[in-house]
């Protein structure tokens, strides 16, 4: 070998090793550390370009390899490569404006790829700085060459700088407005009622993703048809919904249902709760996505805070939380209805919580519950109805601004200590024409927040 190509593999040898560096210390910075998912696609990008020499990533590579989607994810279906990378890119910004502002070498992902890009950074401020240089550098050529004649012009010039100075206000003016209408100032009220509030701070905690979970309304609806409780292992199973449509015997039914499992619908009253939590969130700062329930894995609940709206019946993740709780939703075979049974009724509770129908309305019930996640490392908030107007009614309850005072006092009612982290509590609505009317407390219990075994 001659000595000139030993000198060339011995400088990309070193050259790789820089850049290896570089990526261990993004990982391990500030900026990373409560981003879990964010290390691994950096690292697994990092590997895909330092170690096979990658010249394309794709975002279906990214959601089987990285954030444990199965093989038959469709990214046009599911945004979720496209958006964790979307935060990369943001992170990777913050990284290199602060802590990596000295970095000799800047990484980055240019949009609408998904290869690292690591670039010295006297070229990438070159290259930043190049547009603006010349520019000035033909203005001064403009004002050297036109002398007198454009100084003898100054009312165009006015206006000129009139004009770019009414395009740059107006710009901010926007941008402006966009961001008070995410971050708008609250009132004296809500700003003392968010100092005393010890519950969303934990759902919407800065440096933490939160997912808000909606439900699929064509699980439910497959499962009303076929009188089936269809359970989670296999709702997460490669075969779902093929092999159980396939068993149904009638053609007619099987193409129905084939068009209904290829759907991804959620009800209203999911979409209107979501977007309250989402104002909520915009108020405390937090990154927050809506995620769909088929769309979701295991292995998303291990990191992260989440509120899971609707009940096991189009949600089947709640049944990873169930043993945990105290009020259960089961079906009465006898007539085809839900309720919700009571596995440990205290003094003067009953067993069971059930429609309760007649008169002016009809009495139906939601349980709301805060747990830790797989890995105990955030928060779950459950929210799950008999009906549409229960959970909804029982989001439009968690959602108001009195319910962290009102959460306060039920936790204190028992003891002195200081509210628990856990809890779940069973809240009656009165519904009439569908339409929650108001809502009543029937039960609560303090829970010790155990890990569930996943």
């Amino acid at each position: 070998m001659s000595e000139a190509l030993k000198h060339a593999e011995h400088a990309t040898t070193a050259l790789e090793g820089e850049r290896w560096a570089l990526v261990h210390r993004i990982v391990s910075n500030r900026h990373f550390v409560k981003a879990p998912q964010l290390r691994e696609i950096l690292l697994y990008l990092a590997r895909r370009v330092l170690n096979d020499n990658a010249t394309n990533i794709g975002e279906q590579e990214i959601g089987c390899k990285v954030l444990g989607r199965r093989p038959d994810f469709n990214p046009n279906e599911d945004n979720i490569a496209r958006v964790q990378v979307r935060r990369l890119r943001t992170k990777l910004e913050e990284y290199f404006s602060s802590d990596g502002a000295d970095e000799p070498i800047v990484l980055t992902i240019p949009k609408g790829a998904y290869l690292l890009c690591f670039e010295p950074r006297s070229s990438r401020q070159e290259a930043v700085d190049a547009p603006r240089t010349r520019i000035l550098t033909e203005a001064a050529a403009l004002a050297s060459r036109q002398g007198p004649a454009w100084l003898a012009r100054p009312r165009w010039t006015i206006l000129l700088l009139t004009a770019l100075v009414a395009v740059l206000s107006l710009g901010t003016l926007v941008l402006w407005r966009q961001r008070e209408a995410l971050r708008r100032v609250p009132t004296t009220e809500e700003a003392q009622a968010r100092r005393a509030d010890t519950f969303w701070p934990r759902i919407f905690a800065p440096g933490r993703e939160t997912n808000i979970v909606v439900a699929d309304s064509c699980l439910a609806a497959i499962q009303d048809i076929l009188d089936l409780d269809i359970p989670l292992s296999d709702y997460l199973s490669g075969a779902y919904p093929g092999k159980l449509i396939e068993s149904v015997a009638k053609k007619d039914l099987r193409e129905a249902l084939r068009l209904i499992a290829g759907r991804q619908y959620t009800s209203l009253a999911d979409a209107n709760i979501a977007s309250k939590f989402m104002e909520l969130s915009r108020r405390y700062a937090a990154q927050t996505n809506i995620r769909y329930s088929r769309f979701m894995s295991v292995r998303d609940f291990k990191t992260g805070n989440f509120i899971l709206i609707g009940s096991r019946r189009a949600l089947p993740w709640e049944q990873l939380f169930e043993p945990q709780l105290n009020f259960a939703i089961e079906e009465d075979h006898r007539t085809g209805k839900y309720f919700f049974r009571n596995k440990a009724p205290l003094a003067g509770e009953p067993a069971t919580y059930q429609f309760e129908g007649g008169g002016a309305g009809t009495d139906t019930y939601a349980d709301i519950a805060l747990l830790p996640n797989l890995a105990g490392t955030g928060y779950v908030l459950i929210l799950a109805g008999l009906d549409m107007a229960a959970t909804e009614a029982a989001g439009d309850l968690v959602a108001s601004q009195e319910f962290p005072d009102l959460l306060n006092r039920i936790m204190r009612s028992r003891s002195s200590q200081p509210p628990a982290s856990y809890f779940e509590i069973l809240v009656q609505q009165k519904a009439v024409g569908g339409t929650a009317e108001g809502s009543k407390i029937m039960g609560y219990r303090i829970l010790t927040g155990q890990k569930p075994i996943s």
